[in-house]
């Protein structure tokens, strides 16, 4: 009877694990706990356990108790993508319009209860504001930015080895925002811009402002772009600028090697093409150390580098920057036509976080909150997706790239979604193409909390009815 009651105490407890009642990293209850919930021995429940801890399923940590481990199974990695080869100009859809609107890019459950954020930065930007006196509130700021900040920037830039100064730093209103000014100041109407396939919708939002073509070139979940795809590509294109994530890009997490970084460098000098580099996950990394940037290995101007504190530390602060050896005071001047400078007291306040330690100390937190989730989130999909076909399993960056069934519609999907309050991101906003229709990206950045959890198990239902 002993043997049939660890193996039904055991049993019950792997249902809830698979069913995401016990999520990962999760406590279990206490051996006395659970013998007083379940109305049996200490010997059952230690059985229980060892029998959980044998299949890895759980595992035990001295002076602390038992947990849930991560899933051993997992999901294979997309294939390397295959789009056409071939420039052309493109039409965005109003899905990410709407995204925007409702402030959910990466967010399946919006406007959800979020903890208090950040309370050290709040401390900087509001000293900053009762300090600032009437000059710095009747006058613009410099055109390049405060002074400050551009200091603290090169500090945080030359995590990725470079050696820049506050001189080579000109201060934006976002990553976006230096893309386009990166855009501007390399290319014409109708030139042609690669991007990796898939790629950020947001630089398939510009291209079309622009009057760009857009070429895109295979990649891998892995490694990033296919550097054979991008030679062959130059060869027949005459392409002016690549769009390149090379550090945790978004959709797939890809990251680049160094040799391949360095190659990359090489073929852009052969080719005479400018590397525009979006810097912007590179310091979400889960490792010990921060990948290089591109733009770090230049010596000979091919490389603009852009960046911005969206994703690292808030949306809210439309903070970015841009770097160019070879058309900075181009870029300067385009920055004053597009948006004359930025906000005085935030740059300030922001400088203010970085100089005591603040940006360092939230990276730190940010960086082992975002791994964890991710592998709570890929627990979910392994045990409430079993249909899914491939899922990327990234390093750094916050979003995963799924695959599902080639016959279901993800763009169909989000409307389902958004009419029970999910939002999520359909795999075809990013390409020009017809493709990754069956593709979503999946953002781990916030709390997987109960009601997340329940949105997930939303979402798999819907697919689920497919």
């Amino acid at each position: 009877m002993s043997q049939y009651l660890y193996t039904q105490l055991a049993q019950l407890l792997r249902h809830k694990i698979a069913n995401g009642q016990l999520h990962v990293f999760s406590k279990l209850p206490s051996i006395r706990d659970m013998c007083r919930l379940h109305n049996v021995s200490k010997s059952t429940v230690l059985s229980a356990y060892a029998q959980l801890e044998a299949e890895g399923l759980i595992e035990a940590r001295a002076k602390s108790g038992y947990y849930v481990t991560k899933p051993q199974n997992c999901l294979k990695k997309p294939d390397i993508s295959k789009p056409d080869s071939a420039p052309r100009l493109i039409s965005s859809t109003q899905v990410i319009v709407d995204m925007m609107r409702r402030g959910a890019a990466f967010d399946l459950l919006p406007n959800s209860k979020t903890d208090p954020y950040n309370e050290q930065l709040r401390h900087a930007l509001t000293k900053t504001l009762r300090n600032q006196n009437s000059s710095e509130q009747l006058y613009y700021d410099q055109p390049q930015g405060n002074s400050f900040l551009r200091t603290q920037l090169a500090y945080c830039i030359n995590h990725g080895a470079g050696q820049v100064s506050e001189d080579d730093v000109i201060i934006t209103n976002g990553c976006q925002h230096s893309l386009l000014l990166a855009l501007m100041a390399t290319t014409e109407p109708n030139d042609v811009v690669a991007i990796e396939s898939p790629g950020f919708y947001g630089a398939l939002q510009l291209l079309e402002a622009l009057g760009r073509k857009v070429l895109e070139i295979p990649s891998s979940s892995d490694q990033g772009i296919s550097l054979d795809a991008l030679k062959l590509a130059s060869n027949h294109w005459d392409i002016k600028a690549l769009i390149v994530s090379p550090s945790f890009a978004t959709p797939t997490g890809s990251c680049m090697s160094e040799a391949q970084k360095e190659q990359l460098l090489g073929l852009a000098e052969r080719q005479n093409f400018v590397i525009i580099e979006d810097d912007i996950y590179a310091e979400l990394h889960y490792d010990m150390q921060r990948p290089r940037t591109i733009y770090s290995y230049d010596t000979k101007g091919f490389v603009i580098l852009c960046s911005s504190l969206s994703k690292i530390l808030s949306r809210d602060l439309r903070i970015g920057w841009i770097l160019s050896s070879r058309y900075h005071q181009q870029i300067l001047a385009l920055k004053i036509a597009t948006s004359m400078s930025n906000s005085v007291s935030q740059q300030q306040g922001v400088a203010l976080f970085i100089a005591n330690g603040g940006l360092d100390k939230h990276l730190k937190l940010r960086r082992a909150q975002l791994k964890k989730q991710k592998e709570q989130l890929q627990a979910l999909i392994i045990n409430q997706l079993p249909m899914a076909k491939s899922a990327s399993q990234p390093k750094g960056g916050m979003v995963v790239w799924l695959e599902l069934d080639s016959q279901i519609n993800t763009l169909t999907l989000y409307h389902q979604a958004r009419e029970i309050g999910l939002t999520i991101t359909p795999g075809s906003l990013f390409s020009a193409q017809d493709t990754y229709q069956h593709y979503l990206r999946l953002s781990f950045a916030h709390p997987w909390t109960d009601a997340r959890q329940q949105a997930f198990k939303q979402l798999a239902k819907l697919v689920h009815q497919y």
